[in-house]
């Protein structure tokens, strides 16, 4: 174990407020906002900062992020969210000019599955001209049935207003059933891994945040993060068994006889030429 991190049982004794404190003074973003760690800002106010991007993927590519540390953005605290969001298009303003450029996009990885990999939540106004090569930004459209994600969408984004607005004092709203919290945290993985890895920083961010203080209303987080991960290791052993049975009945499968020399050198070529399309 790295020199000065604590065990596993030191862990289990701290509270929530001393390993939220611990997450911050090990994220290098937190490290840069209290000027331990060199960067080159260019905006910065009591609630946020934006700063240029150490491997930039155009010139002025800038990252703006929260003072507070925070994981992913559905743990931003409202009027945090509500500041920094509300000032994006002036500060995306500020970057086409000052790169110049035509125009910008605004990128948002929120979780790693959506491929966020800092510790603390940002998100990306990069300047944009034509033919700079950014193709990867593009997102490609896929067959994907509406109907399919209806449902899921309908019941996410009615629990997720249902909140805002009970906040805002416009309706009254039921905490959400079991099979519904379920259903919430299999459509949300960034936020399932949070309660699966974090529970202790969560419980200490729904003290703050009303909407997600009607998500887990009742709800042990503790028992819920054991729960989850039961799930998971279950999940991951009939995965894992799945792909052993399917190997054994790959091993007795007879070998396929080659009628021609000529033709197996036909579909080792065009086996060659299919790895090739989908290797990086």
């Amino acid at each position: 174990m790295p020199e000065g991190q604590p065990t596993e049982e030191e862990l289990q004794n701290m509270s929530p407020e001393q390993i939220a404190e611990m997450q911050k003074k090990n994220c290098v973003f937190c490290k840069i906002i209290a000027g331990e760690v060199p960067s080159h800002k260019v905006y910065g106010d009591d609630k946020m900062i934006a700063l240029l991007d150490i491997y930039p993927a155009a010139k002025g590519h800038t990252l703006v992020l929260p003072k507070e540390h925070t994981p992913i953005m559905p743990l931003i605290k409202p009027e945090i969210f509500k500041h920094m969001f509300r000032n994006v298009k002036y500060l995306a303003r500020g970057v086409k000019r000052g790169a110049p450029s035509g125009r910008c996009t605004i990128f948002i990885a929120n979780g790693a599955a959506a491929g966020q990999q800092s510790p603390h939540f940002l998100f990306h106004i990069i300047p944009r001209d034509d033919d700079d090569g950014l193709n990867n930004l593009e997102v490609p459209s896929n067959d994907i049935s509406q109907d399919d994600i209806l449902e899921s969408l309908k019941t996410n984004i009615t629990k997720m207003m249902q909140a805002h607005l009970q906040k805002e004092g416009k309706v009254l709203v039921k905490p959400p059933s079991k099979n519904e919290l379920a259903k919430i945290l299999d459509d949300n993985p960034q936020l399932r891994e949070m309660i699966m890895k974090n529970p202790d920083q969560l419980k200490l961010t729904i003290e703050t945040n009303p909407q997600l203080k009607v998500l887990f209303q009742g709800t042990d987080i503790d028992k819920l993060s054991e729960k989850l991960k039961e799930v998971e290791i279950k999940d991951v052993s009939k995965k894992e068994k799945k792909e052993e049975e399917k190997a054994k009945e790959e091993k007795k499968e007879p070998p396929k006889e080659e009628k021609k020399e000529e033709k197996k050198e036909d579909r080792e070529s065009l086996l060659d030429k299919v790895s090739k399309m989908f290797t990086k």
